[in-house]
């Protein structure tokens, strides 16, 4: 029975395995085991003599031996005596029954036999509470993702829990987890950090605590959290680490991913055309992007948005705010404000700024867009007006009444420029440098005789003679107005340009008396160029020869530099005159 006790497995196949011969060595007539259930008691096992433990009233201390209290229905069965001793664990309690007085003579070897069961079932209940143990643990740490190591580190030998090898990527107890083995699966570039972290534990003996990254055997790179412990020998010499380690790959991942969106969210607030601030309760400006610093004028950050609002109610937003940047300059805002809600943002607000200025403008180009819709009625009536007036000057020359064509010709010239004036008029607002640049140059499709320089004079040019720059996007007129100026003695053209751009580098090269200068020019347009040619030809005189009325360009042409304003389609008589003035005067 003592080899049988010692080599049982389970607490089943002990009882199983004893009763019989404890019945037989106290020389009872009933052996059995009574277990505790929801119902009652219950016969777990039982050898010899059938007893019903219903009313077996169950002994609840493990006191040895004792003398248990006989239902009625096991006197009736002749039982007189009974003996009952709590087994450990949930196995019961064994009984042992007499019919017949069993005298004290064997006690003592009875007593010895069933300490030796009692023993038995000990044992087998602590492996089996260990095993349950074992495997609670085990699958707290799958769910917990997490695993445990203990090194002995002078036979560097490695206990890891079943997880450990799973998060690792290998099946449990597969191999001996050597410190070799171990960092053999350490990323290659975390290994020297690692190695570097243990020999400090193995120094100083503290704990430690780190991130690693393992790369499993499919290639998959997991994060590792793991924290361990140097136990010290007497001499002081490490003699074990342990630890645990858990799998914290997705919220690595997670908070690279949120840091990457946080990351694309600062760029965007970064990269927004807006002031983005956010204000504290008491409308303290804590953070701010970089546009609002360009847009007051200096970063805002810690100073109180009534610095820039001043006397304004900008709780509820609101467009065309008056305000003022941080060096003092008006401005003009429109404003939304939000709310922040995260917990971390309690009282805070984010206030959006820009500049209304742009807005108000396309406002203001939406209407003129709206009033340019009637103009453009009136444009195809212009256009007709035109074309019937220079029709009735063509038909005049065919009829070789000159005079009377040059008369068409005048007055269609001047209701041109008056319709320009009537569709420039609505609005409202005076031409500047560069709104002149034309797109392309003027170009007839048949342009005028071209004459050299010189207009077929052979004889070289006169020395004291005015040298004159044409500057027109019109190639024809370039060449009728060279044409009449080389037939005139006192005159030199030096050179021709048909942009503002040529005629400023043209006038610094020829360094001419005079230029004559169209508005309205591709590149760059008259008003631009006029006070870049005075300064690249120093002393020079500027005629202005446009095709817009004096009214519409004179007093700018003037005030950028020009000696006089000439309306195109006059005579080129009264033109030369005009010249010698201007060039008399200088």
């Amino acid at each position: 029975m003592t080899t049988f006790a010692a080599t049982a497995t389970t607490q089943d196949e002990l009882v199983a395995g004893v009763l019989a011969p404890l019945r037989e060595l106290a020389g009872a007539q009933a052996a059995l085991v009574v277990c505790r259930t929801a119902d009652g008691p219950v016969v777990r096992r039982a050898d010899g003599l059938a007893l019903e433990v219903t009313e077996f009233t169950m002994p609840s201390d493990r006191a040895g031996l004792v003398a248990a209290q006989l239902p009625a229905s096991w006197g009736a069965a002749g039982v007189c005596e009974a003996l009952a001793q709590v087994l450990p664990g949930h196995v019961g309690v064994l009984v042992l029954a007499w019919t017949t007085d069993h005298g004290q003579a064997d006690r003592e070897l009875l007593d010895a036999a069933v300490a030796v069961v009692d023993g038995a079932s000990a044992r087998l209940d602590a492996e089996e509470r260990l095993a349950d143990l074992v495997a609670r643990v085990d699958s707290a740490q799958h769910l917990a993702g997490m695993g445990d190591y203990d090194w002995h580190i002078p036979t560097d030998t490695n206990r890891w829990s079943d997880q450990l090898y799973r998060i690792y990527g290998y099946e449990p107890q597969s191999f001996n987890a050597t410190y070799e083995k171990f960092l053999s699966n350490i990323h290659p570039d975390d290994r020297e950090r690692i190695q570097g972290i243990h020999q400090q534990a193995y120094a100083s003996g503290e704990p430690y605590q780190m991130i690693e990254r393992i790369v499993r055997p499919d290639g998959e790179v997991r994060y590792l959290s793991s924290n361990g412990e140097v136990i010290m020998g007497e001499d002081g010499v490490p003699v074990r680490m342990r630890g645990t380690c858990i799998d914290v790959t997705e919220r690595v991942l997670a908070e690279r991913e949120t840091e990457r969106a946080a990351e694309r969210f600062r760029g965007l607030v970064e990269s927004s055309p807006d002031a983005i601030l956010v204000l504290d309760s008491g409308g303290v400006v804590l953070q701010a992007n970089g546009q609002s610093a360009e847009l007051l004028g200096a970063d805002p950050t810690g100073h109180a948005l009534d610095e820039i609002l001043p006397g304004q109610s900008w709780g509820g937003g609101g467009t065309g705010i008056e305000a003022k940047t941080l060096d003092g300059r008006p401005l003009l805002l429109d404003l939304t404000t939000a709310e922040l809600t995260e917990s971390t943002h309690e009282g805070r607000t984010a206030v959006f700024l820009k500049d209304a200025a742009p807005r108000l403008e396309r406002e203001a180009m939406a209407t003129r867009l709206g009033e340019s819709q009637q103009r453009r009625r009136q444009a195809l009536e212009i256009n007709d007006n035109v074309v019937q007036g220079l029709t009735s000057a063509v038909y005049s020359l065919e009829h070789e009444d000159v005079r009377q064509a040059s008369s068409f010709i005048e007055r269609t010239l001047a209701a041109a420029r008056d319709m320009m004036d009537d569709l420039l008029e609505p609005s409202g607002e005076e031409l500047h440098p560069g709104d002149l640049v034309r797109s392309v140059a003027a170009r007839l499709e048949h342009v005028a005789p071209r004459e050299q320089p010189g207009g077929g004079n052979d004889d070289p040019p006169d020395p004291a003679a005015y040298r004159v720059l044409i500057v027109d996007d019109a190639e024809d007129i370039r060449a009728l107005l060279r044409m009449k100026l080389n037939r005139e003695e006192r005159f030199e053209v030096v050179g021709e340009a048909a942009d503002g751009v040529d005629a400023v580098e043209m006038a610094r090269t020829l360094q001419p008396h005079l230029v004559l200068l169209d508005m309205a020019m591709p590149r760059m347009d008259g008003l631009q160029a006029l006070p870049l040619i005075r300064e690249a030809a120093p002393g020079v005189r500027v005629i202005v020869l446009s095709g817009f009325n004096q009214s519409t360009l004179e007093r700018e042409a003037l005030a950028a530099g020009a000696d006089r304003y000439i309306v195109k389609g006059g005579s080129m008589r009264d033109l030369v005159d005009e010249i010698e003035k201007v060039l008399r005067v200088a």
